[in-house]
Order: C-alpha cells, then sequence, then structure tokens
C-alpha cells in the first residue's frame, strides 16, 4: 500500500457540519499514517481548527494547488467541485446529491442525507471509506471520542472573560446558546425562560451566548428585558468561545454550530430539535464529544419531510406547545 499519499477533503460549511467531518479525516489519517492531507474548508475556521489538524499531522488550505491521488468532497460550490477537474485527481469520491456532481466525482454514493436517518457524520464516514479503500487502505470504522485540543492562547482570553462575569473556579456553569441562522425550527423565547428558570433551580449560575446573526441579537435583547440581570459572554473569537465552552458543566442550544462545538470540547450538551426529517436529531445530534449529550424534541410524529408544514400539520406548532422545562433531565 502507497503510504506517501496525497489527499484532499473539501467541506465549504458551516460551523456544525465542519464539525461533523473531523471524524473522516481521523479516519483517513489512521488509514494512511504518512500520507499528505490537505483539508480545504472557510478560512474563517482556521483558527479554531489549527490545533486539531496539527495533533493529527493534517494541513489546512485556503486554495489546493498540489498534486492529488485522491479527494474526498463532503460539500462545496460548484468551483470547489471543478477544481476537482482541474487539478486532475484520479480519484474524486463524494455523494450524488445535484446532477452537477456527476460532472466533477467519478466515484460517488447517493446517500438521501435527509431521510437515510444516519447522522451526518456517518455518512460523512461512509464517503471516507470509500476513499480510504479506493486509495487501497481498509477504512475501518470506528465510533470514538475525541474532543478539539486546548489553545492556550484563546484559553487565556476566555478565562479573562470568565472571571470579568464573575464566576468562580468551582461555580457550576450552564451556557444557553439560543441563536441560530434559520436552517431549522427554533424553540420560543418563553420555553427558553422556563429551561433557564429549571437549569437555575437544579443549581447552576446562567450565562447566555449570543451569535453575530441579527435575529441572535434581537432574541438575546427580548430576553434581557425579561431576565435583565442574565450574564451574556461577549467579544469572544470562534476559539475563544470554544475554550469558554470547555470552563463550563453544560451548553444547552437548538440545533447550530456551538452545540456541536461544545460536544467537541468535551462539554455535556443539552440539544433543543425540531421533529422535521431533514431537521431531526437522527441527523444533527452531536457526534464524536466525549461527554453526554441529552436530545429533546416534541414528541409528535412529523409528516413533514425537509420544511415544516405549518399550519397545515396538526401538531402545528409543535415547538411552541412542547413543555421544554420537563423534558430536560439534569445531570
Amino acid at each position: 500500500m502507497n503510504q506517501n499519499l496525497k489527499v484532499l477533503v473539501v467541506r465549504k460549511d458551516r460551523l456544525g457540519d465542519l464539525l461533523m467531518t473531523l471524524p473522516s479525516l481521523v479516519l483517513i489519517r489512521e488509514s494512511f499514517p504518512s500520507a499528505h492531507i490537505d483539508f480545504n474548508c472557510a478560512i474563517e475556521f482556521h483558527d479554531l481548527l489549527t490545533p486539531f489538524c496539527r495533533l493529527w499531522n493534517i494541513k489546512l488550505v485556503e486554495k489546493p494547488q498540489s498534486k492529488y491521488d485522491g479527494a474526498l468532497f463532503l460539500q462545496g460550490k460548484a468551483k470547489d467541485g471543478w477544481d476537482l477537474l482541474r487539478l486532475k485527481i484520479p480519484i474524486r469520491v463524494g455523494g450524488y446529491s445535484k446532477w452537477f456532481s456527476f460532472f466533477w466525482l467519478n466515484v460517488g454514493i447517493r446517500q438521501k442525507r435527509s431521510s437515510n436517518g444516519k447522522n451526518e457524520a456517518e455518512s460523512n464516514l461512509e464517503l471516507a471509506q470509500v476513499l480510504v479503500q479506493r486509495l487501497g487502505g481498509e477504512g475501518r470504522v470506528d465510533k470514538s471520542s475525541y474532543e478539539l485540543p486546548v489553545s492556550e492562547q484563546a484559553k487565556r482570553v476566555a478565562l479573562v472573560n470568565w472571571t470579568q462575569l464573575g464566576f468562580q473556579q468551582d461555580e457550576k456553569v450552564a451556557v444557553f446558546h439560543p441563536g441560530m441562522r434559520g436552517s431549522a425550527l427554533n424553540v420560543s423565547l418563553d420555553s427558553y425562560l422556563d429551561l433557564i428558570e429549571k437549569v437555575e433551580e437544579a443549581g447552576f449560575t446562567v450565562a447566555l451566548s449570543v451569535g453575530p446573526e441579527p435575529r441572535d441579537i434581537d432574541l438575546k435583547e427580548k430576553m434581557l428585558i425579561k431576565r435583565p440581570g442574565l450574564k451574556v459572554i461577549s467579544g469572544l473569537k470562534l476559539p475563544e468561545l470554544a475554550e469558554f465552552f470547555r470552563l463550563c458543566n453544560l451548553v444547552i442550544a437548538p440545533s447550530t454550530g456551538p452545540l456541536h462545538l461544545a460536544s467537541w470540547v468535551g462539554t455535556q450538551t443539552v440539544g433543543l430539535f425540531s421533529p422535521v426529517k431533514s431537521q431531526h436529531p437522527n441527523r444533527w445530534a452531536p457526534w464524536g464529544g466525549a461527554k453526554p449529550s441529552q436530545v429533546l424534541l416534541p414528541q409528535v410524529d412529523c409528516p413533514a419531510d425537509r420544511d415544516c408544514l405549518g399550519e397545515k400539520c396538526r401538531y402545528f406548532n409543535c415547538m411552541v406547545k412542547t413543555d421544554w422545562k420537563n423534558l430536560l433531565l439534569l445531570r
């Protein structure tokens, strides 16, 4: 088996999807210990992933240039796909999801990710296994627990923010990150306030994490009107937020990147999910982290495949009707 391989992995996507790619990188590295592996992802995530990629001897690249023996294409724009042809990569593995993917891939699988019942990380691993086998390896998949390595520089900043918020070293801290970009249904403001009360009753001090989206900021302002004393985490870059999460005991969030980030730094999580098939935790629950990850969702037999049916559905609006506080089981 040729160990001097050059392999390219492409995932141009959001934070949560990106983190679900990391087990595939580990699989390729463990299959080919001496291979040169390039990971082409959005540049805004390079700082966050640098310690992980350094640990596994993987190079983060903004634009692939080298001559590769094989490529794993997990997500990207059309230009990223055509780059596989421009670079003349002989083995180009990915999911046959759209008609144009047949042009730049020559080894693919029809996965139907929105309805196949597999976790996104498992679907990625399925494709990574195909690439490894095509390159002469075994590609044995093993569900292991992983953790993003500590970034000492980011940790120092997180500790300063921790102290400024008035937290003590032995204090039980739970972070709520209620905002999201809108790719899935979210919990109502009142439900978040009920959950905060429940978590506080369990002995946690609560802090609020806020994303950059206008809807996140709007949600924060509405929460602070009703709970003006809430501590708010602010001004942290993504690696620093990761280290802040690592200091905490619990992170509660909807189906969004920070939920997966918390899981990958070894913090217990509670995920609040929609029952729509394409948004279901069967696909999007945290995967790979070392600590427990509890999943909550409305207990209804949702008829929707890709998008909520709205008032056409007899369970609408199940995200508002659900008593999330009674679903929450704190460890």
